[in-house]
């Protein structure tokens, strides 16, 4: 029998319709549950009857986070193979490849664990402590549902540090690999999965990528914020007649220099350890332009007291970047931060068009990729959005 809690009065609508977690001030608080591991696992009761199970930790604003709406499941080995198994069968409705985004939390029921998959590789990230405290069922389950060769243990996110955690170093789990190759959309790219950012590869931009580089072909491309050339080299491969790649990391440029040999593009494609505003003030200056321009930068909003501060780091880029693209051109904008909604984002976008005296039409929005699915109660579960926008010279006369 787990330890129980109480929704307090009147917060139990939003709970029972499906959202999936409890924050500490809507909980009846007692001496029972101030007693309560960080992590340790509970029953969630409404007028008496059991209605969830999943993990309490008093430290972190959402005390509770649902890992199932039948109370009386067991969270065991068996438990974690079933979410594993039906997290397969989703993306192998898409993917005919094993490389992809395993477990995306909350969305794959599983809150607090990021897995992605890079065939028999397999990068786990465990950022709360209930999934820490869950770990060898978890891990047990990997291993019977997929008979890895390596898996990979990061907890190095630092949303740990809300949740009472350590920042620690990965652990390996079967063979000690550094780099491996996968296969995004028919291209070949070379991954560090044991330095590089995240799991290694963001998964997230598959869909983007692909709809970028069949738009590349005999275009110039400028791809920033490129990492290990994800963007560069697909457009690249689809005809792309100039790639320019920028990055502050050189090991992540080394990479992609490495995918562009293993998809013969080498000759179409250069890649420039910059700092990427000072890279395009340059470009300004000396009045290039460019038929595509990629701006996929890092968060620039890491919490909600940074949105303002955040919002203007992303009009200043698109205002670059607007006075990169050819009359005509093609400009890519996204944002992976979380407080960052679609409408704040075409507010910078708007605002930048105005101040350089351009027009633009937006003729696609952006998200992530099919293995990225949303809860449908969680909002914040659409972190990656973006638009695709038609950049024209004004028009004075109209």
């Amino acid at each position: 029998m787990l330890p129980q809690i109480q929704i307090l009065p009147g917060y139990h609508k939003r709970f029972l319709n499906g959202f999936p977690w409890l924050y500490n001030n809507e909980i009846i608080q007692s001496n029972q549950t101030k007693s309560f591991e960080p992590g340790q696992l509970v029953q969630v009761l409404h007028k008496n009857n059991p209605v969830a199970t999943g993990y309490f930790n008093k430290h972190s604003l959402i005390t509770f986070r649902a890992l199932s709406w039948n109370s009386a499941e067991p969270i065991d080995t068996e438990f974690f193979s079933r979410r594993l198994q039906n997290a397969l069968s989703i993306r192998e409705t898409f993917y005919p490849t094993p490389f992809y985004r395993l477990i995306h939390a909350e969305a794959d029921l599983l809150p607090g664990l990021i897995i992605d998959r890079f065939d028999s590789v397999f990068v786990v990230q465990i950022n709360t402590q209930g999934m820490e405290k869950l770990q060898t069922c978890l891990l047990e389950a990997l291993k019977n549902v997929f008979n890895p060769t390596t898996i990979y243990i990061k907890k190095d996110a630092p949303v740990r540090q809300t949740e009472g955690l350590n920042i620690l170093e990965p652990e390996v789990i079967g063979k000690a690999i550094h780099t491996l190759s996968i296969i995004e959309n028919d291209t070949l790219f070379e991954v560090d999965i044991s330095a590089g950012q995240k799991t290694g590869w963001f998964y997230d931009h598959r869909e983007n990528r692909k709809a970028l580089s069949l738009l590349s072909k005999n275009k110039t491309v400028i791809d920033y914020f490129c990492y290990s050339g994800g963007f560069s080299i697909q457009a690249a491969k689809q005809g792309a007649k100039q790639v320019i790649g920028v990055d502050r990391s050189e090991s992540a440029l080394q990479n992609a220099r490495q995918s562009a040999i293993l998809n013969g593009v080498s000759p179409t494609c250069e890649f420039i350890c910059e700092e990427v505003f000072h890279d395009m003030e340059n470009r300004i200056n000396d009045k290039q332009v460019f038929d595509r321009v990629l701006l996929d930068p890092p968060a620039f909003v890491k919490s909600k007291k940074d949105l303002i501060v955040g919002l203007k780091g992303y009009e200043k880029l698109i205002n670059k970047g607007i006075q990169l693209v050819a009359n005509q051109g093609l400009l890519m904008i996204a944002s992976c931060s979380y407080h960052v909604k679609s409408s704040d984002l075409k507010s910078c976008l708007a605002e930048a068009l105005h101040k350089t005296q351009r027009t633009g039409r937006i003729v696609q929005s952006l998200s992530a990729g099919f293995d990225h699915p949303l809860h449908p109660s969680l909002e914040g579960s659409e972190y990656l959005k973006g638009f695709l926008v038609m950049v024209s010279n004004l028009d004075i006369g109209h």
